[in-house]
């Protein structure tokens, strides 16, 4: 059972640290997808929030009217929706707050970068249409629904994701596909990595890029657990690319370099 908070907030559009993107926007806190591997879980600091990450969302009821309030002054660059939050987690279809700044945001001139795990963001396709510059990226960790469901247990199935992605190139806009976290042991093998080539190629994906986990105590911690009871004979593996993370990310680098050429794509 997720726990659904509501709350004011201050700001909406705030600078970024990610590159290429100047602005981000966050509209809830917390996230109901509850992946297992989640960098995010910091935030929960910031809560003042008993529960463990993954396990409540706060709305920030407010934030459109205070995006609208910022973007009175004129802005360009780059927004991305959303760097420590899923824009289009379940709780997105009850509030609309995503759809919300992308009305907004299309009577300006900033481009739009749109990250998520959701099939939900094709409720919006009209109004992705109407923006001057706008990209939708879709995180699948794992092509096989089955592990997926695992890691990312609140999230809309690789599968799902993938039928998205194809109707969205269909019509017209930008896409591509984040692998990411590549998981020790699930994520880095050959298999996994081409069966995400593959279909992100089938369904139109203009890029594909991948990011190394970072092997933060509470992600760790996390997949150590899942690792144990689903996955015992990988154990040994993931916990030796935790200890010494140098050989897990040279061969990354190494079939990074040989898969993506394979499927169209740049290294």
């Amino acid at each position: 059972m997720v726990q659904i908070m509501e709350k004011e907030c201050r700001t909406a559009l705030n600078k970024s640290g990610i590159p290429g993107m100047d602005y981000c926007l966050n509209p809830y806190t917390g996230c109901s997808h509850a992946c297992a591997y989640c960098y995010a879980s910091f935030m929960k600091r910031f809560c003042n929030i008993d529960g463990r990450w993954g396990s409540f969302v706060q709305v920030k009821v407010n934030f459109a009217e205070r995006l609208e309030s910022q973007l009175r002054r004129a802005r360009t660059g780059r927004v991305m929706l959303s760097s420590v939050t899923d824009p289009y987690q379940p709780v997105e279809e009850k509030y609309r707050l995503t759809r919300s700044c992308l009305e907004r945001l299309a009577e300006r001139d900033l481009a739009v970068s749109i990250l998520t795990k959701s099939d939900l963001v094709l409720r919006d396709l009209a109004l992705l249409k109407q923006l001057p510059r706008v990209e939708v990226g879709f995180t699948i960790t794992v092509a096989n629904d089955a592990v997926a469901r695992i890691l990312e247990p609140g999230a809309s199935s690789p599968e799902r994701r993938f039928r998205a992605l194809a109707t969205l190139a269909e019509a017209g806009i930008a896409t591509w596909v984040f692998i990411a976290p590549v998981l020790p042991g699930l994520g880095d093998t050959e298999a996994n990595l081409t069966a995400i080539l593959r279909r992100a190629a089938q369904a139109g994906a203009q890029e594909v890029e991948y990011d190394s986990l970072n092997f933060y105590p509470s992600a760790v911690s996390n997949l150590k657990s899942l690792f144990k009871q689903h996955w015992p004979r990988l154990l040994p593996g993931f916990l030796a690319d935790c200890a010494d993370p140098g050989p897990y990310r040279d061969q990354l680098r190494h079939l990074s370099a040989n898969l993506w050429p394979a499927h169209g794509y740049k290294c």
